[in-house]
C-alpha cells in the first residue's frame, strides 16, 4: 500500500507548472503535486487558479475527487466528440473521465479549484517521447 498526504498549503506555495494543451501550440498551467507515481497508479493532488480556464484531453481514464473550489466543465466523449456535455462541480463532487474525453475546466469560485486525481495504472510513455527533442 501506498500512503500520501494532501497538503493544500504545501500545495498552493509550490510552483505552477506550464504543460502543452490539447491543441498544438497552447498551454495549460496548473500546480500539481504527484503525491504517489507507481506503476499500479498514480495519485495527484492539483489545483487551477482562479479565473482560469484549463483545456484538457485525456489519454487514459482518471477519477477527480473535488475538495475545494468549483469549476463549470464542458466535455466531449470519444469516439467522435459530436455532443458538448456541461457539468458543475465543488466541494464534495467526484467523477470518472473516459479515456479519450476532451474536457475544458472554467475556475468558477475565487478560490482555487483543488482536486485529486487518481488514474490507475499509471500511465506509460515510451521513454523517446520523455525527451524534449
Amino acid at each position: 500500500m501506498f500512503f500520501c498526504q494532501l497538503d493544500a498549503d504545501k500545495l498552493a506555495a509550490s510552483p505552477e507548472h506550464v504543460f502543452g494543451g490539447p491543441i498544438v501550440g497552447t498551454t495549460a498551467r496548473m500546480r500539481v503535486d504527484f503525491a504517489v507515481n507507481d506503476p499500479a497508479g498514480t495519485i495527484a493532488f492539483e489545483t487551477f487558479a482562479p479565473g482560469d480556464t484549463v483545456d484538457w484531453s485525456f489519454f487514459h481514464a482518471e477519477t477527480h475527487v473535488v475538495l475545494g473550489g468549483s469549476a463549470e466543465i464542458e466535455y466531449t466523449l470519444p469516439p467522435n466528440h459530436r455532443k458538448i456535455h456541461t457539468a458543475s462541480a465543488r466541494a464534495g463532487t467526484a467523477y470518472l473521465i473516459l479515456n479519450g474525453t476532451r474536457a475544458r475546466f472554467r475556475v468558477t469560485s475565487k478560490e482555487p479549484y483543488l482536486h485529486v486525481c487518481v488514474i490507475m495504472p499509471r500511465y506509460h510513455f515510451e521513454k523517446y517521447l520523455l525527451r524534449e527533442s
